[in-house]
């Protein structure tokens, strides 16, 4: 018999200084870990390591093996931190009517934008990504 996956989001968070941690809200699982790195793919292999070794210990302690499916999801400051390799914030602050200072401090973690603001910012990085995606070539 093969047991079922259950899915998890994983959230995924940068602070200013590019350092990454992913998490599981509590009880999503039936024990706490997260995993940190100083880039995103390290600290998905450190959170994925963490979670097999937290599972190994649980099904010793317990008996049950817990399976779970992640998704990754990023919040607001790792999908800033990611697009400022592509997109300047002074334009993405032009395009959103967010000035760049706040779309800084949204990247930087030291503040989260509400979900009205956080839709602009996904519609504006939407937007460019369109513009860019028209460009044509002779």
């Amino acid at each position: 018999m093969t047991a079922m996956k259950k899915k998890v989001n994983a959230h995924v968070e940068c602070n200013g200084a590019g350092f990454y941690s992913i998490y599981v809200e509590h009880g999503d699982l039936p024990f706490n870990f997260f995993g940190d790195g100083e880039t995103e793919q390290a600290a998905k292999e450190d959170f994925l390591a963490v979670y097999e070794a937290m599972r190994e210990d649980y099904k010793e302690r317990t008996g049950e093996d817990v399976q779970a499916e992640f998704s990754f999801v990023k919040d607001m400051s790792a999908v800033l931190q990611e697009c400022k390799e592509y997109i300047s914030f002074a334009y993405l602050a032009q395009i959103t009517g967010i000035s760049k200072a706040m779309l800084s401090q949204y990247a930087c973690g030291t503040r989260r934008p509400k979900p009205a603001q956080r839709d602009k910012i996904v519609g504006g990085i939407h937007q460019i990504g369109q513009t860019c995606m028209q460009i044509g070539v002779c």
